[in-house]
């Protein structure tokens, strides 16, 4: 009957309250060993591991951030142009979420704009298609120029627009998809370009 007193109930929550204590401490010190231990490796060059046929090849590397030349700028121009020009049928939203992560704000409802003036004002409802052809990119120190050939088909008629667009360029944060961070700022487009 002496285990249903008092002074034993309270021993036996003092020993659960120090259990409890001393596992707080032990998860609360583990804690910051794994936190230690990932601030450590986010410091150090990673380790890049490539999987092939033959086995697995190891690469150490640096984490630094790339240096952009000029076939960076062009391989970017490409994808952007693409994006904006290349489509089986013109939706002017389906082309703003296609630029939207390669401009700085506010570009892709202008030209969306423009160019839906230009193909659904004056082609009504006609079915449209476009694609490029004869791609050619020039990077200067201010800005890219762009020629390249504009493929329309309109119900399937084929209509060839030599096409000049300068772009202005800016540098920002890279993100998921625009890894490289390069933003496109102004367009400048000219048609019948020779």
């Amino acid at each position: 009957m002496n285990k249903n007193t008092i002074p034993n109930i309270w021993t036996a929550q003092e020993k659960v309250l120090h259990l409890y204590k001393c596992l707080s401490l032990g998860l609360g010190v583990f804690g910051l060993t794994m936190a230690a231990v990932l601030m450590i490796s986010y410091f150090q060059n990673p380790l890049v591991v490539v999987t092939k046929a033959e086995g697995v090849e190891f690469y150490p590397s640096e984490r630094k951030r790339a240096r952009l030349e000029k076939p960076e700028v062009e391989a970017f121009t490409k994808r952007f142009l693409a994006s904006l020009y290349v489509w089986s049928e013109f939706s002017g939203e389906k082309i703003a979420r296609a630029i939207a992560p390669f401009s700085e704000e506010g570009l892709a409802p202008k030209v969306i704009g423009g160019q839906g003036q230009k193909y659904l004002k004056e082609l009504g409802n006609k079915r449209l298609s476009q694609s490029l052809a004869f791609v050619e990119v020039s990077v200067l120190d201010d800005r890219v120029v762009c020629r390249f050939d504009r493929v329309l088909k309109i119900e399937g008629i084929p209509l060839v627009i030599p096409t000049e667009v300068t772009l202005s360029l800016t540098q920002g944060e890279p993100t998921r998809l625009n890894p490289m961070g390069i933003y496109v700022g102004g367009i400048k487009e000219s048609e019948n370009v020779k």
